[in-house]
């Protein structure tokens, strides 16, 4: 995963370097790259001179795709990012082998990445039986190696899919908002059944498959006040790895809700640091992370990255594919008709497109998601209000976090 955001790290840092200098030389860049990502001269000579090649060759290149092999779900979940299910659609083997030949064909790192997502994912098993070998067969055709990613909520789960997923190291993350009261709060059957013991139930034969555990615990406006009790349910389960983050969309939050949720998250940190103290096999990559890391404008969506929908519409994240606003989904193409790689300009130079009032921040940040920011200012690049100010909620809680490791 870190080699994997540096890598990132590097092709925006490239992109964006390039947009401020139109009239750059290979020493300038050979020399950026030096200094930025203290990479010795030949691998920054190395790096600056493909990055040249590409440039000039006006190619798309890509280190992921997600593949959404269906937008239909078990579940219904009010905050979800996929506004609009329906049971038709569902991916075909046809468009999921286009969608990889993509990928494998644009590639330009050794290591490439898949998630296979949704909706929920696990609904489409026999299509992720198709789509593992034939992934397989292309990158080794490329010479590639494949990270895979699966996001579920975790219902569905069974010892033959655990099976499978290891055999193929993909690796689950799964969709836990908490204890059992906060979790079906939201995450309920169609039938309005809580899915919270299921899981739990199911945790220890996942664990057998997949020792190091990770999950995504989604903080709604109504459990804010119970975020550390979550936390430390969460952990009980056997969580290993956890992102934590709040449930944002086109209604904002307001300043109150956002303090509270700041200061949830300090006490939730202090509890992160004694349970390492303890020897407890817990890692949050954001209270890991240096906050004087140079994150860029905008993140890896449509720079080095692209989402694939079950029709095959390629748009730059799954999360701009799930709204309803035919603006806000940026279809770029199908796999099956073809990509208009030109229309990915803004993404890939994103720097260009940031406001400026953002250009003379304090804290500078990385811009905020573009699906949300999309939602609540019409714009993918116009971050709103409170993206600001859980970006220093962010912030703040690495540097305490920092100092916390001496304590």
């Amino acid at each position: 995963m870190e080699n994997k955001n540096r890598l990132n790290s590097m092709v925006r840092f490239i992109r964006e370097y390039v947009g401020r200098h139109p009239c750059y030389s290979l020493p300038d860049l050979t020399a950026a790259l030096k200094r930025t990502f203290a990479l010795s001269q030949p691998e920054a000579e190395k790096l600056a001179k493909l990055a040249d090649h590409e440039l000039a060759q006006a190619k798309l290149g890509l280190a992921a795709i997600e593949l959404n092999v269906t937008f239909n779900c078990n579940l219904t979940c009010e905050y979800c990012f996929i506004h609009c299910k329906s049971p038709e659609e569902r991916m075909s083997f046809a468009t999921a082998k286009k969608a990889i030949d993509l990928l494998m064909d644009k590639a330009i790192f050794s290591n490439v990445v898949i998630t296979l997502i949704g909706g929920e994912p696990l609904l489409e098993f026999g299509l992720i039986k198709e789509i593992v070998p034939y992934a397989l067969r292309r990158a080794k055709e490329k010479n590639l190696a494949i990270t895979w990613a699966l996001t579920t909520n975790g219902t569905l789960l069974n010892e033959e899919m655990l099976r499978f997923f290891s055999q193929n190291h993909i690796n689950i993350l799964l969709s836990i908002d908490g204890g059992q009261e906060t979790h079906d709060r939201y995450r309920r059957t169609r039938n309005g059944e809580g899915t919270w013991q299921k899981i739990a139930n199911l945790i220890p034969l996942i664990k057998k498959y997949q020792p190091w555990l990770g999950a995504r615990m989604t903080v709604s406006k109504e459990a804010i006040n119970t975020m550390r009790q979550d936390f430390h349910q969460i952990v009980q389960l056997g969580i290993n790895q956890l992102i934590i983050a709040p449930a944002q969309g086109a209604e904002p939050w307001h300043l109150e809700q956002i303090e509270r949720y700041g200061k949830n998250m300090v006490k939730i940190l202090e509890d992160y640091h004694n349970y390492q103290r303890q020897g407890k096999a817990l890692f949050i990559e954001e209270f890991e992370k240096d906050d004087r890391e140079r994150l860029g404008w905008g993140c890896r969506a449509g720079s080095t990255s692209l989402a694939i929908a079950p029709n095959g519409d390629i748009s730059p994240c799954s999360k701009l594919l799930g709204l309803t606003d035919k603006a806000g989904r940026y279809i770029v193409g199908n796999v099956h008709t073809g990509l208009d790689a030109k229309k990915l300009a803004p993404f890939q130079n994103a720097i260009s497109r940031q406001p400026g009032h953002c250009r003379n921040c304090s804290r500078p940040c990385a811009g905020g998601c573009y699906a949300v920011n999309f939602e609540q200012t019409g714009d993918h690049f116009t971050p709103p209000l409170e993206n600001c100010l859980f970006w220093v909620v962010g912030q703040e809680t690495k540097r305490m976090s920092r100092w916390m490791r001496f304590c």
